[in-house]
């Protein structure tokens, strides 16, 4: 029995022709008949009726036909891991992520990959979390980092890391670095700048600050905008104070463009997740990109 046996038989089973087995496997029809007749002496049972108009298989080929795939299966399962463990992956993955994954997690990740498999490259959008578990269950994309879950039946989410999220504000003497502020002082007496709707941080700022007894609309919003880098920047000239990703800041943190505002209770943590789709049987090299991602962890 070989497998170029095992292929025909399953063709013809799931296209009902024998010419049709032939066309799809690029093989003449005599051809795709010398592999079933040998497959049924091989294991001497008839597995295809040939009495019968329309081809149908006898209880033995209905049996032997599941098992035919799990063996072919089994065949690219094995050609994929000795393809991985020869670093002969290759292929394009295609990535969506919002945006503190996509800046400041990602390309490390990507670095990491593709040292240990040089044949791989990625393809990488960056939109909000909406709109990336909508890419996810749409198929536009292999794989999502987001910053929040949403509700989303066609998609499944795994935790992949924790980071903090912080006020900041100018470093223009208008604020005390050392000084524990309460949510109320911020929010209600300083302009906000806001990321947009749809924004994972958003999603769990807004959490946290409901949990404190914080009401939205007193928070005196001056600006929204849809990135974390150009709230940074408003933020550096003046325009308000925000909450971002502590990944995010740690820069102009460090060069004193920005100061991080403490807070008199717990601040707010958030989780980064993967998505998936659910429909989608993966393929190996998304495979190995997750497996890849829970052996490293979510060392950020």
């Amino acid at each position: 029995m070989d497998f170029k046996q095992l292929e025909a038989y399953v063709k013809v089973v799931e296209l009902a022709s024998f010419s049709k087995a032939a066309d799809e496997l690029f093989v003449s029809q005599p051809s795709i008949s010398t592999y079933i007749t040998a497959l049924e002496k091989e294991l001497d049972t008839v597995l295809i009726n040939r009495s019968t108009k329309v081809l149908s298989t006898t209880l033995a080929g209905e049996r032997f036909f599941d098992k035919a795939k799990e063996l072919l299966a089994l065949k690219r399962e094995a050609i994929e891991m000795l393809k991985n463990l020869s670093k002969d992956a290759s292929g394009d993955i295609r990535i969506l992520a919002s945006s503190v994954p996509a800046l400041y997690m990602l390309p490390r990740i990507l670095a990491e990959i593709h040292a240990l498999y040089p044949k791989i490259s990625f393809t990488v959008g960056e939109a909000d979390t909406a709109e990336v578990v909508q890419g996810i269950a749409a198929h536009k994309a292999d794989i999502g980092f987001v910053g929040s879950t949403l509700n989303d039946k066609k998609c499944e989410f795994f935790e992949f890391a924790t980071e903090k999220l912080l006020f900041v504000a100018p470093n223009d003497g208008s604020y005390d670095a050392d000084k524990p502020y309460t949510l109320e002082s911020l929010l209600y007496s300083n302009n906000f700048i806001s990321r947009e709707y749809g924004s994972g941080t958003r999603i769990q700022y807004e959490k946290y600050f409901t949990e404190n007894n914080i009401q939205l609309d007193k928070i005196k919003v001056c600006a929204t905008m849809d990135s974390t880098y150009s709230i940074i920047n408003a933020v550096i000239s003046g325009l308000g104070i925000s909450i971002i990703s502590e990944l995010a800041a740690r820069d102009a943190i460090e060069q004193k463009q920005l100061i991080p505002l403490k807070l008199d209770i717990e601040p707010p943590e958030r989780k980064i997740y993967t998505v998936l789709n659910k429909s989608v049987i993966h393929s190996h090299l998304v495979k190995l990109f997750t497996e890849y991602l829970g052996v490293r962890g979510g060392t950020i």
